[in-house]
Parts: structure tokens; C-alpha cells; sequence
């Protein structure tokens, strides 16, 4: 079934068309939310996460963004970029994949508590592919936790995603996650104070249950 049959066939076009394998790895990417921005996305980890959680990080990067004060079991990160995964030392297990190209996440069905996405689902051309796999690896009432900025990166994010407000992005989630089985959802957003000399932006997420 093509769960993306009443989309507009380019709603998943991206302006830039170098491969996300060259991108990713020939150029440094600039952070996509300020300190204050990924502190809220720590709280919110510490809040829901336990440190014998098996936790599965999707696009890491080289920071997983997990409260520094927690020494986490099980946490696997999967990245297209060896050198982000190398240098994200909070891993304990690391797998190099482009899940573009290879949407298959090799993981055993029912092995993770948690599936993190910080600031990736912008630019997913593959969304369903992405979300059945995130589900299948779940266990029974595992969580996906979901989060964003108004910032991204303009060349590489896709044109639905830039076309909508930050609440509209979280309806497609959802969208995204319902068609794939997930259930109990919750969402929220969290707005830094006016005066705050470091935090300046706004930071939205989905949580989601198989």
C-alpha cells in the first residue's frame, strides 16, 4: 500500500541534489538549534528515558544530546557520517548507514525502549520506510520521541516541510506515525523567555507508542 498516495508527488523534492552521502561528509554542518534549544530536548530525554532503556538514535550525529549525567546502558547511534558517529562518544553501539539509500534499520524487531529523531525528520524523502522500520524495532509500548526548530537546512529539507507552520510540521508526524502503526500520541512545545541571553528558539516535538 502507498501510504503517501494523496501527497503531491514532489511534496518529498529537495532543491539540492547531491547525495546525502556526499553532503553530509564533505562540509560542516552548522547546529540547527541554539544551547538553550538543546537543553530543552535533554529535559525532555531525562524526563521519559530510564538509563537501562535501549535507546535508538536515528541520524545522530556527532551528539545524541542525552543528559550528560547519565551513563546509558544501551544507546545505539545510526549516522551516514563515520566521523560524527566516531566523535559521538555517548554511543555504545554505532552503525554507519545511509538510511536513504537503505531504509532497513538492522536491528531485531522488539529491540528498543526509545527511537530518537532530533532535528532529521525534515529532511526524510522516505518518511513511511523510515517510521514502519522505527516501529518494527520498537518493543511492545516503546516510544518515539520526535523533536524540531523552526531551523533547518533550506537546501536539503523537503518542500511539504518548508511549506508549513511549525504546528501544520507536527500534524504531518502524526500523520506520518498513524500510518505506521503507532498509537498514543503526545505533543508539546516549549518557548524560551523573552530575556534569555543564550536560549532564543522555540523547540516542538511528538511522542508517539507502538
Amino acid at each position: 500500500m502507498n501510504h503517501l498516495q494523496d501527497f503531491h508527488p514532489r511534496s518529498f523534492d529537495i532543491a539540492d541534489q547531491e547525495n546525502d552521502y556526499q553532503y553530509y561528509t564533505s562540509r560542516t554542518i552548522p547546529p540547527l538549534m541554539d544551547q538553550g534549544g538543546y537543553k530543552a530536548i535533554e529535559a525532555l530525554y531525562h524526563t521519559l528515558i530510564q538509563k537501562s532503556d535501549t535507546i535508538v538514535d536515528l541520524m545522530c550525529g556527532s551528539d545524541s544530546h542525552l543528559p550528560n549525567d547519565i551513563e546509558y546502558q544501551h544507546l545505539i547511534g545510526i549516522d551516514l557520517n563515520e566521523k560524527a558517529l566516531h566523535e559521538n562518544t555517548r554511543l555504545t553501539k554505532k552503525i554507519i548507514q545511509d538510511l536513504y539509500k537503505n531504509p532497513q534499520i538492522p536491528l531485531q524487531d522488539n529491540t528498543a525502549d526509545y527511537i530518537c529523531l532530533c532535528c532529521v525528520v525534515e529532511y526524510l524523502r522516505n518518511p513511511i520506510e523510515i517510521f514502519s522500520e522505527c516501529y518494527r524495532i520498537l518493543k511492545p509500548s516503546g516510544r518515539i520521541i520526535i523533536s524540531f526548530s523552526s531551523h533547518f537546512l533550506p537546501l536539503r529539507a523537503t518542500a511539504l516541510w518548508q511549506a508549513l507552520s511549525n504546528q501544520d510540521r507536527q500534524k504531518l508526524i502524526k500523520v506520518f506515525l498513524q500510518r505506521t502503526g503507532f498509537i498514543h500520541f503526545d505533543q508539546g512545545e516549549v518557548h524560551p523567555p523573552a530575556d534569555h541571553p543564550v536560549w532564543k528558539d522555540s523547540i516542538y516535538s511528538v511522542i508517539a507508542q507502538k
